[in-house]
């Protein structure tokens, strides 16, 4: 499991870096085009902003599988030392249960998306409706769901670690700056 928890990690972590990367081209690329022609580039800044909201979804399921998510520590010292093993793995639990109720909320989203179209239809003026494909995002031309299952990938990725940390707490990293 702790292969797979690395793999993991590291598939996202790239995936991470090139949109972050990609989100910089396109910055770089539509200052210059507005500054030496004085025209920007049709979609790219909404392309941009759906690259940023990927890295974010996927950064959130990174700092969870690194230990690494902000938490306060104002409360850290209430209860005896000997309940923080039952604590932390209580607080494992109840993450994991309501990032998972998140990733129903996104998957139901997205589920809604292809069942309801005449509702988003009445009610979501961004995208446009193509009867072929579904909803497509109107400045990029991509399918609304391609980019949704982000938030879903993201609340259901984060999940699983929280799981994995309930169910075998040895595969959880150390706190940084838990002294801070």
């Amino acid at each position: 499991m702790a292969v797979f928890m690395q793999r993991l990690f590291n598939i996202e972590a790239f995936v991470a870096s090139v949109c972050y990367i990609l989100v910089a081209l396109a910055i770089i690329v539509d200052v210059a085009a507005r500054e030496f022609f004085n025209e920007s580039i049709f979609g790219i800044q909404k392309i941009a902003v759906y690259l940023v909201i990927t890295v974010a979804y996927v950064g959130m399921a990174m700092a969870a599988g690194q230990n690494k998510h902000l938490r306060p520590r104002f409360a850290d010292n209430w209860a005896p030392a000997s309940w923080r093993l039952f604590i932390e793995r209580f607080g494992d639990l109840l993450a994991a249960i309501l990032f998972l109720f998140m990733a129903g909320v996104a998957f139901q989203m997205l589920q809604n998306n292809f069942n309801h179209p005449e509702w988003y239809a009445m009610h979501i003026r961004g995208p446009v409706w193509s009867s072929e494909s579904g909803w497509k995002i109107a400045t990029i031309g991509v399918s609304e769901w391609m980019v949704r299952w982000v938030m879903a990938y993201g609340f259901f990725s984060t999940a699983f670690r929280y799981a994995v940390f309930f169910i075998r707490p040895d595969l959880k990293p150390a706190e940084a700056g838990g002294d801070a």
